[in-house]
């Protein structure tokens, strides 16, 4: 069908923007076309019509290569004792129509990609034997070999011979080795075999996805991690970053939360900034700031990490904290697969150690008293503070153990469904995924479903184009339930009455104690969000010439998020306001909008054989808008309609809209060369123009270059052992576009509606607008982070032993911050003092990075894979300009300190406590025994410094540690035979440090965990000071960050997988091609250096509010 070009002419911009509409529905159009044409290309792939009656083989092998394009492979003479072929089918599926076309001949068949391989049928089964050599005749000892289809499998001998019996109906021999390429004999009826293997494809030809396009593992020269997605999609997490921990040496990934669709925290190569964020650039199948929680695990094909400024400057002024690239499945030209993924696992009770209970509680309560006292209650009434309802609770036995009631128990599930296929010009895929997680607070789940689908079509060998396409939806529940509100409550009373509803109180006649639990009774409390991703990419690719490509990319993205909020006076916030409570309700909304156009042109050429080059050139221009509404107000009358009518609020707290905008313009060109595979150069750069600052256009160049020291002649004798040996080098200059908002350099103003009205000749109003406390600053630059890297990579015995070393040194400048103005700028204000955002400082990053794998053992069908990575990491900053900034004290509150990491941990340090033999000492420093010892930092009195003995005081705060780990890593061993496989992953991080962990924050509160060894005059420990009421213990609200201020140390057992793949002969039998069982143990568990971390799970950083918690998942992964 030919199509006339209709051409608009336009030259007003508003009907400009009245054809915006118009320019997507085309878009929506031409990808429905496609999708059904993508549907025609996969059915054609898998169904064959024939009718042969009577037919020679060689017609009917014909007839399945034009309508498959499977190829067939035959011996001419096998051919001529075929018998003639009776066919009749109708879009039947391809290996059905093969048996069929077999059944009643002397002749077998072989499918092997696209090719068909028909072999002479053995009359009759039984041993077989032979010998394996290389392409020089050298013999091969430990090839494995298998009888295709079964779990039979032995291996050569030191002679490389080898015996195996071959049972009736399996008649192909596979034979593998690494470093060789496997090969697929047929048996035939021959007894004995001779064997030769070819040198296999190196894992360094793998293709490797870089910016803007790919490149060979061999000819890299930048700090490049890839992790595979079998690996993602073997742990069950919603978001695959959170299956990168300890994959990528210099890559940190903590799951902060447990909260049901929480997304991990994750930083490369170390924190370079104040506030300019530090999340890397995502780039998702060549499309930037795509989402990796809107993807299904299932979809991922690899993952590839950008680590050095070498690699990631072609992102310009997104890429300083390292760049992410996403590549998903796709379809394939071949016959169709339908691959099935499901799992469904329980998330276990997090590990939170149980309050005091009963006589152990009271005692604690009498221990408190005695601290204050010096004697112990007689009238716990009176002297205690208890109510008498506490009391009747206390003489029923009526203990509640709170945080058991608060934690529930979870589950997680997974399923997902993929089918792709098609032909060489025409191919598509579709996927489609459900994620529903339950959280260990009831009311805390998250439904995510999401869909991924593309099309690509080959109109002729010069122009291809394709559309991707991705649809997420996320509807989710959450609670503000706690566990600090378990341990704040009275271990006491009745959670539940007769009928099972949650008692408000749970001690009658005493309104003052809330249940922790009140929002767990339905309707009482609903916080409900949605979000709606969508995203639509379609490209074109044209080669006009050989080794030339230009690619047109447009991305198209739509986001609406809403979150309704509801309350009513059984609620735990509004009844714990008394009489005065009232139902609180809010609802908002965002709406993100966003294109970006790129423009890519690729050309190769070689000159004279050994000089190969490579030319890239990019344009791109991007739009990101956003739009937001809210209302808060109190006082509704129905509980019904929840936070869906807000018109009907007595009272509106707040309410607000916003609007924003911002662009990005981008050239960008790459130089690549190589002389002979030996010596390699690169060189990029990239001019960024953003909306948001005056100075608008920024440059960003790099080089690196690379020997692969083993092409060399004079490395030939050590090859038998070494295969590969590479020095790379690289630097780099990258932006940090995380900190500046899009006005962020222009003085913005609000509405006046708060303001003192002005008086002007003698009339007072209202101005229209005011300066907001936000000033401008024309002079806002990008942070910016020039990297150097040096590193090298070695294989050893034919890649079998994998390693990479990298160090690498970052310096960054323009570090950005909201300073606080002068009084004598005229900027000051005792409450709410003017600011200003600022370039105020710099940092360093250093360190190193290791990366191990290899083959540890194949042997007789068992085999060890075994992977290492290892990364020691520092950071300091280097400078700070406080200028005159009114509260400079400020940074010392938010522990920044120049010579020292940004995640620097400055408070008290506790040493112990004091002892009943010590309380002499202990006057010296304002404390008695029973009370944190710390230690103290000198101080000078007129001119004499007291060497540190003085009464504890805010001076004597000190750096005592820094949140990043001294070093990290991760250790994954996988162990296959027959079928069976185990996965042992562990991952480690030492020398953190928790600061103010607030899980460890209970001392002295209502209920006290079992676990807190507090000090009493017959328990003289130096753990947990003496508890007290009245009087504070030596000010243990001032100094008892001390006691949550711990070594966070830890490693940990990641994952532990024992799968099953049932035997293909088995499985064919009812058309599947592969069939795979599954137990997964996640986070089973844990070893942390810190005693009192015992129980807990330190990754999310000691924070209490969502937990942590081990999974047992079973699963399943089918193939058709």
């Amino acid at each position: 069908m030919y199509t006339d070009n209709l051409v608009f002419p336009c030259r007003r911009p508003g009907l400009r923007v009245l054809l915006k509409p118009l320019i997507i529905m085309k878009l929506i159009i031409a990808f429905l076309i496609v999708t059904v044409v993508q549907a025609s290309a996969i059915s054609k792939a898998q169904n064959v019509t024939i009718k042969a009656a009577p037919g020679s083989l060689e017609e009917v092998f014909n007839a399945i290569h034009q309508q498959t394009g499977y190829n067939f492979i035959y011996n001419s003479a096998m051919i001529k004792k075929s018998a003639p072929v009776n066919i009749d089918v109708n879009a039947k599926p391809l290996k059905e129509t093969l048996d069929q076309v077999f059944a009643d001949q002397p002749l077998g068949y072989v499918i092997e990609d696209q090719t068909i391989v028909v072999t002479k049928r053995a009359a009759t089964a039984g041993p077989v034997t032979g010998t394996v050599t290389d392409a020089t005749g050298a013999t091969l000892p430990g090839v494995t070999v298998k009888v295709k289809g079964t779990n039979i499998v032995t291996s050569t001998d030191v002679s490389g011979k080898f015996h195996v019996n071959l049972p009736v109906g399996n008649e192909v021999l596979v034979f593998s080795f690494i470093g060789y390429k496997t090969q697929e004999i047929p048996a035939s009826g021959q007894k004995n075999f001779s064997i030769k293997l070819e040198e296999g494809t190196s894992s360094l030809d793998e293709v490797v996805v870089i910016g803007y396009g790919v490149m060979k593992k061999r000819d890299l020269t930048g700090a490049i991690g890839t992790v595979k997605g079998a690996d993602i999609a073997q742990n069950p997490v919603s978001n695959p970053i959170e299956a990168l921990q300890g994959r990528v040496s210099g890559v940190d990934v903590e799951r902060s939360s447990g909260q049901a669709g929480a997304s991990p925290n994750i930083t490369i190569r170390g924190t370079r900034t104040l506030n300019g964020g530090a999340d890397p650039l995502y780039i998702v199948d060549g499309i930037q700031g795509a989402s990796a929680a809107n993807i299904n695990p299932n979809d991922i094909e690899n993952i590839e990490v950008l680590k050095d400024a070498s690699s990631t400057a072609i992102y310009g002024s997104q890429a300083a904290n390292g760049v992410i690239i996403i590549t998903t499945k796709k379809a394939k030209a071949g016959s169709t697969q339908i691959d099935v993924n499901s799992y469904y696992g329980i998330n276990g009770f997090a590990s939170y150690p149980k309050p005091l209970m009963g006589d152990a509680w009271l005692q604690y309560q009498q221990d408190k008293y005695y601290a204050a006292h010096g004697s112990y209650a007689t009238d716990i009434v009176a002297q205690l503070g208890l109510t008498p309802a506490a009391v009747d609770a206390i003489n029923n036995k009526q203990y509640v153990d709170w945080v058991g009631e608060t934690l529930k128990q979870g589950s997680q599930q997974n399923h997902h469904i993929a089918i792709r296929g098609g032909s060489e010009k025409v191919r598509g895929d579709f996927a489609l995924g459900l994620i529903d997680e339950k959280g260990v607070y009831k009311g805390d789940e998250v439904k995510t479903y999401n869909s991924r689908s593309g099309a690509e079509v080959q109109f002729n060998k010069f122009i291809l184009g394709g559309i991707r396409n991705s649809v997420t939806w996320k509807d989710g529940n959450t609670t503000n339930s706690r566990i600090n509100k378990a341990y704040g409550i009275l271990p006491l009373g009745t959670p539940y009455d007769a009928d099972g509803n949650v008692n408000l109180t749970p001690l009658p006649g005493d309104p003052n104690t809330i249940s922790p639990i009140a929002n767990y009774q339905p309707g009482v409390y609903v916080s409900n969000s949605k979000n709606l991703n969508l995203s639509v990419n379609p490209y074109l690719i044209i080669t006009p010439i050989k080794n030339l490509s230009i690619r047109s990319n447009l991305s198209v993205n739509y986001t609406w998020n809403r979150n309704g909020l509801f309350e009513n006076e059984r609620s735990y916030n509004v009844a714990s306001l008394g009489s005065g409570g009232q139902k609180d309700a809010s609802y908002a909304t965002k709406m993100d909008y966003s294109y970006l156009w790129e423009n890519i042109i690729n050309y190769n050429f070689t000159i004279n054989k050994d000089h190969n080059f490579g030319l890239t050139g990019i344009t791109s221009y991007g739009d990101n808008r956003s739009e937001t509404e809210s209302i808060a107000g109190q006082g509704l009358d129905y509980d019904g309609f929840l936070f869906y009518d807000m018109g009907a609020v007595n009272l509106v707290t707040s309410k607000s809209t916003g609007y924003v905008q911002s662009n990005l313009a981008s050239v960008a060109g790459r130089f690549n060369y190589n002389y002979k595979g030996k010596y390699l150069l690169e060189a990029s750069w990239r001019i960024d123009g953003a909306s948001q600052l005056v100075h608008k256009w920024s440059q960003f160049p790099s080089v690196s270059a690379g020997w692969n020291i083993t092409e060399e002649k004079f490395m030939d004798q050590t090859k038998t052992w070494l295969s590969n040996l590479k020095l790379r080098a690289g630097w780099g200059s990258v932006g940090n576009s995380g900190g500046i908002s899009p006005y962020s350099s222009q003085t913005q103003v609000t509405d006046s509606r708060n303001t003192t009205p002005l008086t002007l000749g003698g009339a007072s109003q209202l101005p229209i607008y005011i300066l907001t406390k936000a000033v401008s600053n024309p002079n806002l630059k990008w942070e910016r982070s020039d990297n150097t890297n040096i590193g090298f990579d070695a294989s050893f015995l034919r890649d079998r032993i994998q390693f990479s070393a990298e160090a690498y040194y970052t310096n960054t400048t323009g570090l950005l911050y909201n300073r606080n103005l002068p009084s004598t700028s005229g900027g000051f204000d005792a409450k709410t003092p003017y600011v200003i955002t600022q370039n105020i400082g710099t940092s360093v990053n250093r360190g190193i990075e290791l990366t191990a794998s290899g083959l540890v053992l194949q042997k007789k069908g068992f085999t060890w894979n075994t992977s290492l990575t290892y990364t020691r990491a520092d950071e300091k900053l280097t400078s700070l300009d406080l200028g005159n900034s009114v509260n400079a004290a400020g940074y010392i509150a938010l522990n920044l300190f120049v010579g020292s990491p940004i995640k620097t941990v400055y408070g008290y340090k506790k040493v112990g406590i004091w002892q009943t033999s010590e309380a002499t000492e202990a006057a010296l420093y304002g404390a008695k025994p029973g009370d944190i010892k710390l230690a103290t930092v000198p101080q000078v009195v007129n001119g004499v410094s007291d060497n540190g003995v003085h009464t504890y005081s805010a001076n004597d705060r000190q750096i005592i540690g820094h949140q990043n780990p001294n070093w990290m890593g991760g250790w994954q061993n996988t162990f296959t035979y027959k079928g069976i496989d185990l996965t042992v992953y562990l991952t480690a991080r030492f020398g953190q440090t928790l600061a103010n962990a607030s899980v460890l924050g209970y001392y002295n509160a209502v209920a006290q965990p079992v676990t807190y060894d507090y000090w009493t005059p017959n328990n003289p420990t130096n753990a947990f000071p003496q508890p007290t009421s009245g009087s504070t213990n030596n000010d243990y609200k001032t100094y008892g960050t001390s006691l949550t201020t711990v070594d966070g140390s830890y490693w940990k057992i990641k994952n532990l997988t024992l799968g099953y793949t049932l035997p293909v002969k088995w499985s064919q039998k009812v058309s599947i091609k592969n069939l795979r069982i599954y137990g997964t143990a996640y986070n089973p568990f844990i070893y942390t250096r810190n005693k009192m971390l015992k129980g807990v799970d330190p990754e999310n950083g000691g924070a209490d509010s969502f937990p942590l918690y081990k999974q047992i998942v079973f699963g399943i992964n089918v193939s058709f």
